[in-house]
């Protein structure tokens, strides 16, 4: 009889197990596939580079907002700042190991570029939410870094210096001022009446809908998907998927990080490439045919084993 009644108890456990993991990833395919089907008709893809402009402009700085107001940063603020270094260092070393190792010609600023720097927003923030929506605020910190290593060390990277219109770009940049806004009510304690604002009716379904946009424009970008430049696609992939997840792991396991902290690094950390960097391929003059294939294909890379990853992380760290 106690046989019988593990083995109930188990099949209970998996299919709860199993009903988390489709929670959980049924928002995230629902926008994707969404932004796919927008791209099948002709009249809305015309108003494709429209709907991207609102969401970075409004929505993605309203998302980062609210985040950073639901939380208090506490001692873990340094750890989603450590990630974001971390994620960028090692972007720039294991590709050129790599190739040193397997005596292959030097990665060149594209590569190093999609190895680099990793999407922290449109793909992370809708599953953080999923699994841990407390987290979003310390994702917003990881955001925060990302961006100041794309605009630093990408630009190195590039061979580009800095000048002054590329200081006020980032200034003006919409969810720097999400990100700002949101620290600043955060230390004098004025976030009352925003939170209440985000926690009503109208603040929610702007989340929300914020949410479904964010994925929609990951969706958009699957249009172009095909396996090409594999020797560059290899390298960055064990780069973003498998070194970055480790390094995440080593992170949470060696400080013992709590789940608000735990899954936004290793959710943020082994992301597919920025889709940003396609806009700084063609900036700086790299190869955006490279950067573009690499993107969308790490991409739908990270959707394919999406459900594994919930699934790892539902089991082992919330």
């Amino acid at each position: 009889m106690d046989f019988y009644f593990s083995i109930l108890t188990i099949l209970v456990d998996f299919l709860a197990l199993v009903e988390e993991i489709a929670l959980a990833t049924f928002r995230i395919y629902l926008g994707v596939g969404l932004g796919i089907l927008y791209m099948k008709f002709n009249s809305l893809k015309k108003r494709k580079d429209k709907f991207v402009s609102i969401t970075i402009n409004f929505f993605t700085p309203y998302l980062i907002l609210v985040s950073m107001l639901n939380v208090s940063f506490g001692e873990y603020w340094i750890f989603p700042i450590i990630a974001g270094l971390l994620v960028t260092f090692i972007g720039i070393l294991m590709p050129s190991l790599i190739a040193s190792l397997k005596n292959q010609p030097k990665p060149d600023p594209a590569e190093l570029s999609t190895a680099a720097f990793s999407n922290a927003v449109n793909y992370p923030l809708p599953i953080i939410y999923s699994l841990t929506p407390e987290g979003l605020g310390i994702a917003s910190l990881f955001i925060a870094t990302s961006i100041v290593m794309r605009n630093t060390v990408g630009f190195w990277i590039s061979g580009h210096k800095m000048t002054m219109k590329d200081i006020k770009e980032i200034l003006l940049f919409p969810p720097i001022w999400g990100i700002l806004i949101g620290l600043t009510l955060n230390a004098i304690d004025a976030k009352s009446s925003v939170l209440e604002y985000s926690n009503s009716l109208i603040g929610s379904a702007l989340f929300e809908l914020g949410i479904i946009m964010t994925l929609m424009t990951v969706g958009f970008g699957l249009q172009d998907f095909g396996l090409k430049y594999k020797t560059e696609l290899l390298r960055v992939g064990f780069t973003r998927f498998i070194v970055s997840l480790i390094l995440a792991l080593g992170l949470v396991i060696a400080f013992q990080l709590q789940p608000i902290v735990a899954v936004p690094i290793i959710v943020q950390m082994a992301a597919p490439p920025a889709v940003y960097n396609g806009l700084y391929a063609e900036r700086f003059g790299q190869n955006t045919e490279m950067t573009s294939n690499l993107i969308v294909s790490l991409t739908f890379v990270a959707l394919i084993f999406l459900p594994l990853e919930i699934a790892l992380i539902i089991l082992f760290i919330l």
